[in-house]
């Protein structure tokens, strides 16, 4: 079976899985974000957090728009950091200037054709780390899962301004920072029933076209939150990438929101031991009960 029949196979599969009869209806009305970071390494300074979100009937189409793309190039899949330096032992590794701007520029193409917004989120780890209570650190979890939360609840907003279902999908992650992202939907499912358990999956980018894609949405963001912020030089294909996301569709295609240390401040301020902080910290110490071992009764 060709690749582009397995994808939609598998899509079609978990719609069947989660609605039966009805997934016809629920594609047409559906959302699906698809949600990526960078700067995840530790010596980076900053941590981001995005996504694109794309209607559930184009992604079949978009899917076999990506796949015809990566034929055409040889690619087995597109990785934006690994094209831009021409790791030597990619598929990318003697291409030339042009043809690594020739294929963001496309990267970029697509996405914006099938995609309606994209969010993202940037954090200076160190003002995290300083500014925020280590107490609350633990309830709230890394900079990244902040940051992921932060998405999850952009995406909530924008589908409950429609009045439409979102679907989350996340690439694949480690086993400590997928914990912390089950946990972030399983609280919010407390808050918004039916909203977000069994509505969020894992996968492998390799796998999943838009998670491509939202990988240079991602590793763009990353490069110009380095460059407003510590004037790290930029390389011009990045500062391309950034412009032409910057400007899609007038401005409205993105959300993008930078949080200083002043804000850090000021939601600490105002959120720490609160209601909310002391609900996450019960939720928390629940979790921690229940993967605790249990002791084996005696016989």
């Amino acid at each position: 079976m060709c690749v582009q029949s397995q994808h939609y196979s598998r899509m079609k599969h978990s719609l069947l899985s989660a609605y039966g009869s009805k997934w016809a209806d629920r594609f047409l009305a559906m959302f699906t974000i698809f949600i990526d970071d960078s700067g995840s390494a530790p010596e980076h300074k900053m941590a981001i957090a995005s996504g694109i979100v794309v209607p559930a009937i184009k992604i079949v189409p978009l899917e076999n728009e990506w796949n015809s793309f990566l034929q055409k190039e040889g690619i087995p899949e597109f990785h934006a950091s690994e094209c831009l330096a021409r790791n030597p032992h990619s598929a990318f590794a003697n291409w030339d200037d042009a043809r690594v701007r020739r294929v963001f520029a496309r990267v970029r193409q697509m996405t914006l054709k099938y995609s309606v917004r994209g969010f993202c989120i940037a954090i200076h780890k160190d003002d995290y780390t300083q500014v925020m209570p280590e107490d609350m650190r633990k309830r709230v979890g890394s900079f990244y899962t902040w940051a992921v939360s932060s998405v999850i609840g952009m995406a909530y907003d924008f589908s409950v301004e429609r009045g439409v279902e979102m679907e989350y999908v996340f690439d694949t992650a480690e086993k400590e920072v997928k914990r912390e992202i089950d946990e972030a939907m399983l609280y919010s499912e407390r808050l918004h029933p039916g909203c977000f358990v069994g509505h969020y999956s894992f996968r492998k980018r390799v796998q999943v076209p838009t998670l491509q894609a939202a990988d240079l949405f991602a590793w763009t963001c990353y490069q110009a939150a380095r460059h407003t912020r510590f004037n790290h030089p930029i390389h011009d294909i990045a500062a391309e990438s950034w412009l032409g996301y910057w400007s899609a569709h007038q401005g409205s295609w993105r959300r993008i929101e930078s949080l200083n240390r002043q804000g850090i401040e000021d939601w600490v301020k105002k959120t720490y031991l609160s209601p909310e902080d002391l609900a996450i910290k019960e939720f928390k110490e629940k979790q921690q009960e229940a993967r605790r071992p249990k002791a084996k009764k005696a016989r």
